[in-house]
């Protein structure tokens, strides 16, 4: 009895698989129509190259004053003066590498900042897209390189999301 139970469930196992749904979307897709995203992208694509014009006006201070430190300073310059220029360019130097790292920060805090309600409501959609498909899972074709989809019995829903983040 026992045998013929599991021989049973042994047989309909794979049916049941093949009765799952699955799902694919294409979130690059998405992005590259969701009002939202695009502009985060041109908020942040801004303060990106603020900051890259902040950090090149810096190195343009610094090549200046590099410059006029090789044209005034020589072999008769007192050590005193040549050391308080040396450390000037230095300071300039830190201050450079510090502003670098600051933005660099800054940058990361900011793009999270905006992205993260972005990449929460895309998830709320797939989710919600999800459940009322009855679908098992769903996979993001533009972040899943070395997945390979079998589109044919996978539905793709990108459309389905785009839809419900108001979207086409």
């Amino acid at each position: 009895m026992i045998k013929k139970i599991l021989l049973m469930v042994l047989m309909l196992a794979p049916i049941t698989v093949f009765a799952q749904k699955f799902a694919h979307y294409d979130s690059q897709e998405i992005a590259k129509v969701y009002p939202a995203y695009l502009t985060a992208q041109t908020e942040l694509e801004a303060l990106g190259k603020q900051y890259e014009n902040d950090l090149q006006e810096m190195q343009k201070e610094l090549q200046t004053k590099f410059e006029k430190y090789q044209n005034e300073v020589n072999e008769s310059t007192p050590a005193n003066m040549r050391q308080r220029r040396e450390q000037e360019l230095n300071d300039l130097q830190q201050r450079i590498q510090q502003a670098y790292q600051d933005n660099q920060k800054s940058f990361q805090e900011e793009q999270a900042k905006k992205m993260q309600p972005i990449i929460q409501k895309l998830q709320d959609a797939v989710n919600a897209v999800l459940k009322e498909g009855g679908y098992v899972y769903a996979i993001d074709k533009s972040t899943a390189a070395s997945v390979v989809i079998n589109e044919s019995i996978s539905i793709d829903i990108t459309a389905q999301i785009k839809t419900k983040l108001g979207i086409q």
